[in-house]
């Protein structure tokens, strides 16, 4: 196929990532999200994907799901809430690619659904998220043994010795009223921590960025990169059940 048959057929849709299909010819999506897309790719450079199974979370066109098979990923699948016809109808066949979307909701997404992870990609979709303790509680469910889960998000400045998450109701947040969740970086820390997953590395976009806005009224938000795993030693049967289950704390004992 030509380019400008490439370019014609791109036309029938919408994309949010940008990427080759071919020299010298992209897809037609978002710049906006370009700069925070750049610190996932240079992480998943520095992982190994060999033989590996990876879930990418809100995977939209597949960007960092077609990296991780390029990689030497054994399977991918995507996921995402609302799913791009233009990776599933013309990247996945014009890639000749074996990755698989799916459109589901993370919220509803089980271990018997397509098994455990070893790597597993969740970038852009957090501060999306009514329930994030829940959706990463979800996502810790997800891993196996060992995996590793690189986690971009949006996070806010200011509070720096408090664990807090600014909760923004329709259009008062920064990026609109589909975004209602922002931690500050001890908010997402402990969370992570909380959940069961020790943090190996954590950057931001911009690392000189103020602390506070010039008004004070207004929270500044930057963009976080997270490598973590699974905290084996951290599991407390006592603590999953009580968060979880049904607990016997209070029963008195025979």
């Amino acid at each position: 196929m030509t380019q400008d048959e490439l370019r014609e057929k791109m036309k029938a849709y919408r994309f949010y990532h940008i990427m080759p299909v071919a020299e010298g010819l992209m897809t037609p999506g978002n710049p906006t999200h370009v700069a925070s897309q750049q610190p996932v790719l240079k992480m998943l450079e520095t992982i190994d994907f060999s033989g590996k199974r990876v879930l990418d979370i809100g995977c939209r066109d597949g960007l960092y799901s077609f990296t991780a098979e390029r990689r030497g990923a054994a399977e991918v699948i995507g996921i995402d809430n609302c799913l791009s016809q233009g990776a599933v109808e013309f990247l996945i066949p014009h890639f000749k690619s074996s990755v698989k979307m799916y459109e589901r909701n993370l919220l509803d997404l089980k271990p018997e659904d397509y098994g455990r992870f070893d790597v597993i990609i969740f970038a852009g979709v957090l501060y999306h998220l009514r329930y994030p303790m829940w959706s990463l509680n979800l996502i810790r469910n997800l891993c196996n043994p060992g995996a590793l889960v690189v986690i971009e998000t949006a996070i806010m400045y200011g509070f720096p010795k408090f664990a807090m998450l600014y909760c923004p109701l329709a259009s008062e947040g920064p990026y609109g009223q589909s975004s209602p969740t922002f931690f500050n970086k001890k908010g997402l820390l402990d969370t992570l921590k909380s959940v069961g997953f020790q943090v190996h590395s954590y950057a931001t976009l911009h690392p000189d960025a103020v602390a506070t806005h010039a008004n004070g009224n207004e929270p500044v938000v930057d963009r976080a990169i997270l490598l973590c795993q699974p905290d084996e030693a951290a599991e407390n049967d006592q603590l999953y059940a009580y968060f979880n289950r049904t607990h016997s704390t209070y029963k008195l004992k025979p």
